[in-house]
């Protein structure tokens, strides 16, 4: 299941997590931050249908679990223009990110919004998503589309033979049927008895350099992505509970795209559960840590069996299962990672400066997290919901676990010259 089928079941199970969760938005998206004037409607019409046209199901509308698709839809209903306070800023714009977001898409499963007044020669445009039609890697691959960039790259990536019931197939059957089955006891990040969600969630970014980040990786001898969750481990620990029992346990979704869908759009994902070492007491103790954490990431990616409870279960089951594993008693948060363009874009002429990810919320969760990264400077998302207390601290926490460990290993202490002898 790693072809063009396997993103459509993988969509089916979040479109049925959705239908169960139906107070819950399940959208991802981004904000392309834009120098220069608001582009016209007739221009955003015609990036509308360069969009669809990298990605047949977006020209459909949304439609009802189990219903056909309900017709195609025209530009026009994908499209939404909001004139901001003049001179707003970025207070303004991020209020209005928020205020959008928080008015999930009905008629279609994807949407762009067109923000533009807030400073003089500047736009955004916030582009979402029903995460059951796009994941990350396919919504910068619909980006680069619209601005007439070359797609995704390929990524020289292992074939799958097709499986056949070895005995390391069952045994992968069994731990995936027991992993789920068994008590998963994880940590909640919210108030005692406080069941999420309280309201629409609250919405933070932050950035920094992402070459300041893969020094710190190189140096530490482990990837970007470890570097990413074991400062969100450090950034967490002031959230966990006194006395707490149990694993803060973070649902990582892993990219399961192979050779001969390197460059397909649609869902390729799935999660992969790594418990992040909160309680461990340094920087560098919950780097080493988390390295040694997301082992079963690197494993899983040339794991023929990994995906083997869903390539058994039937079609129908596959959002309760999904379900099953988000559920707040065994995943305490969502913690992704996209990869973005290495160098600037530029839209209709107009410098991209920034792409800032938006991020879905999973039912009863408190926190979720995605960073993603944009011409060399990568950006930490960070989604609440407004009962965890102080979540704005949130980010400027991440980035003093960075900096904890940036002096502990590309800036190793002078060895002390005391006790020695003068000449």
């Amino acid at each position: 299941m790693h072809d063009h089928h396997a993103a459509s079941a993988t969509g089916e199970r979040w479109f049925d997590y959705a239908a169960a969760h139906p107070h819950t938005s399940m959208e991802i998206g981004g904000v392309a931050v834009v120098a220069g004037p608001a582009p016209s409607t007739v221009e955003l019409h015609a990036l509308i249908d360069l969009i669809r046209a990298a990605h047949p199901p977006l020209r459909d509308r949304a439609r009802a679990r189990g219903a056909n698709v309900g017709g195609p839809a025209e530009p026009a209903d994908h499209l939404e223009e909001i004139a901001l306070p003049a001179h707003g800023g970025a207070v303004a714009l991020h209020a209005a990110i928020e205020r959008v977001c928080a008015q999930p898409l009905t008629d279609v499963t994807w949407g762009m919004t067109l923000l533009h007044g807030h400073r003089d020669n500047e736009f955004a445009l916030l582009l979402r998503a029903h995460h059951g039609l796009l994941d990350g890697m396919s919504l910068i691959g619909i980006t680069l589309a619209a601005v007439r960039e070359p797609g995704l790259p390929r990524r020289r990536t292992p074939p799958v033979p097709p499986p056949t019931w070895t005995t390391a197939r069952v045994r992968a059957l069994v731990g995936a049927v027991t992993g789920l089955a068994l008590p998963a006891p994880t940590i909640s990040l919210g108030p005692a008895r406080v069941q999420a969600p309280t309201g629409p969630p609250r919405r933070l970014w932050v950035h920094t350099p992402l070459p300041r980040m893969k020094a710190i990786a190189r140096a530490g001898g482990t990837s970007l992505n470890d570097v990413y969750l074991a400062a969100l481990a450090g950034a967490l620990r002031p959230w966990l509970p006194d006395r707490a029992t149990g694993t803060v346990r973070a649902m990582v979704p892993l990219n399961t795209r192979r050779s001969h869908t390197s460059t397909a759009l649609g869902n390729f994902h799935r999660g992969v559960p790594v418990a992040l070492p909160c309680h461990m007491p340094t920087a560098t103790e919950r780097l080493a840590t988390t390295h040694l954490a997301t082992a079963n990431i690197r494993t899983g990616r040339r794991d023929p069996d990994a995906d083997v409870l869903f390539e058994t279960l039937p079609t129908r089951w596959h959002g309760r299962a999904l379900a099953r594993a988000l559920h707040p008693r065994r995943t305490t948060m969502v913690a992704t990672h996209v990869p973005g363009p290495a160098r600037p874009l530029e839209l209709h002429g107009h410098s991209i400066r920034a792409m800032l990810p938006l991020m879905f919320l999973p039912a009863g969760h408190h926190l979720s997290v995605c960073l993603g990264e944009y011409a060399g400077t990568a950006h930490l998302a960070v989604v609440a919901d407004p009962s965890l207390p102080n979540a704005d601290e949130l980010p400027a926490l991440w980035l003093a676990e960075l900096d904890a460990l940036e002096v502990a290993l590309t800036h190793p202490p002078r060895p002390s010259n005391a006790g020695a002898r003068s000449a």
